[in-house]
């Protein structure tokens, strides 16, 4: 097994490689398709057919965002963990992925980026859906863990053997921190989430947006510390972006 990083639009890339073929840990961004396709043609020297599996952790724009289109090119299968509702469903739903696109495009532009192509369906809809404990078909030494709390559907996913966990937005950083993600949408049950990586202390922990490491005990206790109170939401989120650009400060979530 081999396991590659890519620099993709606004996160972390984890691509894994087999001889018999590659799984991506997560669905990433639209606009990563040209990123994904020259590493495997120059860098790999394999087709863009010997990816097999796309995993999508949840469906925001950088982890969900490539998945269908990948899977149009290459005949991959999409796997998530289990979910009864869309994610962006009804009118409300709708809202929250329009939002969250211009989130993921004003992030591009903190960083610097040229604006790209964001777009991507809204419903997911996979080839299969796992529960935490089984094994990703194809390549069964890598497992899911249920870590939802940012949104109802995260997922995490783990090989005992090599002692890597991929946990996607569960950790972030600010001012050089380990913290929550922003939005967390349901509190409790995403400080549950964090706890369960006290059962991986020796894992290389792979993140979409922090460099790969280990993390000890006492630095999941300051991230569950600082998780919030009360649900955020997406809208809350561009709002804070909006009154930031217009000098107003920031205005935390009402309980």
């Amino acid at each position: 097994m081999r396991l590659h990083q890519l620099k993709g639009y606004i996160q972390n890339i984890y691509l894994i490689e087999y001889p018999h073929g590659c799984m991506l840990l997560d669905g990433a961004c639209r606009a990563d398709f040209e990123v994904i396709q020259d590493f495997f043609t120059t860098d790999l020297k394999r087709p863009l057919s010997d990816l097999k599996v796309v995993m999508v952790t949840h469906m925001h724009p950088d982890h969900a965002g490539c998945a269908h289109h990948l899977r149009s090119q290459t005949g991959c299968k999409i796997i998530s963990g289990q979910f009864t509702e869309h994610w962006y469903q009804g009118i409300a739903g709708s809202f929250a992925h329009i939002t969250d696109i211009a989130l993921s495009n004003w992030v591009a532009g903190r960083m610097g980026k040229k604006r790209k192509l964001m777009w991507y369906p809204r419903k997911l809809l996979p080839d299969l859906q796992l529960s935490g404990g089984q094994s990703v078909p194809e390549f069964e030494d890598w497992k899911i863990i249920s870590t939802p709390g940012h949104t109802s559907m995260d997922i995490s996913i783990y090989n005992a053997e090599h002692k890597l966990i991929y946990v996607a937005d569960l950790v972030v950083k600010a001012k050089q921190k380990l913290s929550p993600p922003y939005p967390v949408h349901f509190p409790e049950i995403y400080r549950k989430s964090v706890a369960k990586l006290g059962d991986f202390l020796d894992y290389t922990v792979l993140m979409a947006h922090v460099k790969p490491q280990l993390i000890t005990q006492p630095e999941l206790n300051g991230i569950i510390e600082q998780a919030p109170v009360s649900g955020q939401s997406s809208k809350q989120a561009i709002i804070n972006v909006l009154r930031k650009r217009l000098g107003l400060g920031f205005e935390a979530p009402k309980p």
